[in-house]
């Protein structure tokens, strides 16, 4: 009786290919996998209290960097931005849209002079500054504020102004940091 073999013979070609396929497979895993971590894994930290209640000093955050690219920035979403001449990432959330019209008056917010319900992220707007009166968007400019409006420097401050598309990195979609706090932001 012949002794059944339980392995395959393979010829020199096919273990070339068959490398071939594999080194191939690898190279495509990894460029997609940093692909996706440059896209939706960039991280920034939360430095101030700006942000409060929605984010805390020393959040970690991810960063969508495809919103702003290729994806339209929507009403409320939290923007992370460099200013031109300044160091470090700002953190603050979109009030107004290339083209709108943005004016505070008596702490409420009005978009194209219509009034926007007052929630979570307008009810703090005491100060109007640079909105006191109509002010109008230039195409790639957003008007953006911090929750903690007392101690934010942001759109409504002539020094900080409108963002320009340009200078927005992404908008945040996760605080994964600390671990109690991991949660999707809106």
């Amino acid at each position: 009786m012949a002794k059944r073999r339980d392995y395959e013979v393979v010829t020199a070609g096919d273990l070339v290919k068959r490398i071939s396929v594999w080194v191939v497979d690898v190279i495509l895993v990894v460029a997609l996998a940093l692909s996706l971590v440059h896209l939706f894994g960039t991280r920034v930290h939360m430095e101030g209290s700006s942000m409060t209640p929605t984010l805390s000093n020393g959040d970690r955050l991810l960063l969508n960097r495809v919103k702003g690219k290729i994806l339209s920035i929507d009403r409320f979403d939290i923007v992370a931005y460099e200013l031109p001449g300044q160091e470090g990432v700002f953190l603050k959330r979109v009030l107004a849209l290339p083209g709108e019209t943005i004016l505070i008056r008596e702490g409420k917010v009005y978009i194209d002079e219509k009034e926007l319900p007052e929630n979570e992220y307008t009810r703090s707007l005491s100060y109007a500054g640079v909105a006191q009166t109509p002010l109008t968007l230039a195409e790639g400019e957003y008007f953006v504020v911090g929750e903690n409006a007392d101690a934010s420097l942001d759109s409504r401050f002539s020094d900080v102004g409108n963002i320009l598309a340009r200078n927005i990195l992404g908008t945040v979609w996760l605080r994964y940091a600390p671990f109690r706090d991991l949660r999707f932001l809106p």
